[in-house]
């Protein structure tokens, strides 16, 4: 839940034929997570053997390490190269610059998202409880926002100068939210097919919000508060929910 919402939402007033329409229509299949041109804009030159593969990752394992370690910024070329036990030049092999380096870390970010989104959304959601429904997808996303502490930072809109918002990391945290979005989207539609389109779709866009931000708060949190923001988290879901996909109190 890492990119910043992008309104679809048109601002004329829909007539009633329009806004009945609404109420049946399906929501669009999930965004892809990522544009292939922005593998191009990360590589000086891609890896075409598994030890130059190995070498990228190593790379790539190291930005990550000072990024969450450090911050964006302590994340130079030579930074990155010396966490990786390797010459300046190794790096220029692949990357033109550090910043084509973080653009590739967040590929790879990107990629692993949305494993995680196909698994946390693969399950009917017709059977299951509201509340156990919601600990399918926040708990894993938790999970990887633990297991990749520099997440927050690469895709952090806080730590981009100003004039960066074309930049790789921003436009992917654009598309995973969207597409987050579209889960959520389609998700509320299986669980309350009456619920109209513009209503469903509001509805998931908020959510994403909410966990976006929860999450993000809860990475910077102490070790002893990361369980009580994520409990909090829940319970701000399942209330807010409950009156939209269950309103009849079943």
């Amino acid at each position: 839940m890492t990119p910043s919402p992008r309104s679809r939402a048109s601002s004329a007033t829909p007539s009633a034929d329009v806004a009945a329409a609404d109420a049946t229509s399906a929501p669009a299949e999930p965004t892809p997570d990522f544009v292939d041109a922005d593998n191009d804009e990360a590589y000086r030159r891609r890896p075409r053997q598994s030890r130059g593969q190995r070498r990228v990752d190593l790379l790539l394992d190291a930005a990550a390490e000072v990024i969450a370690e450090q911050g964006l910024q302590a994340a130079t070329a030579e930074a990155i190269a010396q966490r990786a036990h390797t010459a300046k030049g190794s790096l220029y092999q692949f990357f033109p610059n550090r910043d084509a380096v973080v653009a590739a870390l967040a590929l790879r970010y990107a990629d692993e998202m949305r494993a995680v989104h196909e698994r946390a959304f693969a399950t009917d959601p017709r059977g299951l409880s509201l509340e156990r429904l919601i600990d399918r997808i926040v708990r894993p996303l938790a999970v990887f926002h633990d297991q990749h502490p520099a997440f927050r930072r690469v895709f952090a809109t806080i730590d981009a100068p100003p004039d960066s918002t074309g930049s790789a990391p921003l436009r992917l945290r654009a598309q995973l939210f969207d597409s987050f979005v579209d889960r959520l989207d389609l998700l509320f539609l299986a669980r309350n097919p009456a619920l109209g389109t513009r209503e469903r779709r509001r509805a998931a866009m908020i959510c994403a919000s909410i966990g976006q931000a929860l999450l993000a708060r809860r990475a910077r949190a102490t070790a002893s508060e990361k369980k009580p923001i994520l409990d909090e988290l829940r319970r701000v879901l399942v209330a807010y929910l409950t009156p939209l996909l269950e309103p009849t109190g079943h």
